[in-house]
């Protein structure tokens, strides 16, 4: 087994040739102090050496970083990766990189990576919080601190010195289930995540007002609120539900495109035919609903936009001078019901 390599560091191309460290430094950052012939022998040795930047001791005399901390409760909603993916094509743009933590569903994993964030690794944060966060101040104080915020998707209450991007989940699931009733379904079942998360409270409530509107029966038989937050016992407990339901639903709104697919595949596991027997709803159209077969009817999303729309406004944050007062930004993003063969 062969030595482990040590990283190259400055002091070793100053050695080899023999210059002083900051004559280095200078001449790594192009700096026109530094004669061109310095600079070509130095970026030369440095290739040959294999020296690789510590961009973090690089920040300690510019102030800066240029990555944004992203985190979100899980890695394995589509969602959030689609959030992702959309933070950090806009950002890119403008020369940072982003870092993605998870809280994993938990409002003490939630503080502690932000206490890692503030540890000088990032320029500012995007953040979706938990079902647990109730109390909101820790964020308040990584904002007072100067660390600028953007909070997207699961906000339980406004927190003031951070910009804000979400969608109105209630109209949305309002609109969703107003269509199933004008396509006469009468016994719509509803399936939602863990009840403390406030999109699944507000996607509930815009169940309940169509029904309540349109003078449709609600079944509490017909009503599940998934309490697993994996993938593998999500699939089983929906299929559970259904299989021992009293009575059964002509139609399913279901919160997520994950719960729609899972409900179509139980459905269609029990001998239930879609759409003839029952309609299906999901929430996302994240691209799965699009190839499975019957394909599925989905509110539509916007979550690559809410990422675009997060990064823009942390870094129109990043570059507002330091005695300019933040004006608070609070950005609703509009949905749309995208009909396929699922309805």
């Amino acid at each position: 087994m062969g030595l482990k390599k040590r990283r190259v560091k400055l002091e070793d191309i100053a050695r080899k040739l023999n210059i002083s460290i900051a004559t280095v430094s200078r001449a790594l950052d192009e700096n026109p102090r530094v004669k061109l012939s310095t600079r070509e022998k130095v970026l030369s040795m440095a290739k040959l050496m294999g020296y690789m930047p510590n961009q973090i001791a690089k920040s300690l005399s510019s102030g800066k970083t240029n990555i944004i901390g992203v985190l979100i409760p899980r890695y394995d909603e589509p969602f959030f990766i689609e959030v992702c993916r959309g933070i950090d094509q806009y950002a890119r743009r403008y020369n940072y990189k982003i870092l993605i933590s998870s809280s994993r569903n938990s409002y003490e994993f939630e503080k502690e990576n932000l206490i890692s964030f503030e540890k000088g690794l990032v320029d500012g944060v995007i953040l979706s919080p938990t079902h647990e966060t109730e109390n909101v101040a820790h964020l308040n104080e990584l904002i007072d601190k100067g660390i600028p915020m953007v909070l997207f998707d699961n906000i339980r209450e406004e927190v003031s010195g951070a910009d804000h991007v979400m969608i109105d989940d209630e109209k949305a699931s309002f609109t969703a289930v107003e269509f199933l009733i004008k396509k006469g379904r009468k016994k719509i079942a509803f399936i939602g995540g863990i009840k403390q998360k406030k999109v699944f409270q507000d996607r509930y409530k815009g169940y309940i007002a169509a029904l309540r509107q349109y003078n449709i029966p609600i079944y509490d038989e017909l009503i599940l609120h998934c309490n697993s937050l994996d993938r593998e016992f999500e699939d089983k407990e929906i299929l559970s539900f259904f299989r021992h339901l009293p009575i059964y639903p002509d139609a399913v709104f279901a919160c997520t495109d994950n719960y729609g697919l899972l409900t179509m595949k139980s459905l269609l596991k029990i001998g239930k035919k879609i759409p003839e027997e029952v309609s299906v709803i999901g929430f996302g159209d994240l691209g799965l609903g699009e190839v499975f077969v019957p394909s599925l009817t989905c509110v539509s999303q916007p979550s690559f936009e809410m990422g675009q729309k997060a990064a823009e406004l942390l870094i129109n944050q990043l570059n507002e001078s330091d005695d300019v007062d933040h004006k608070k930004t609070i950005l609703r993003l509009e949905t749309k019901l995208t009909q396929r063969e699922s309805t």
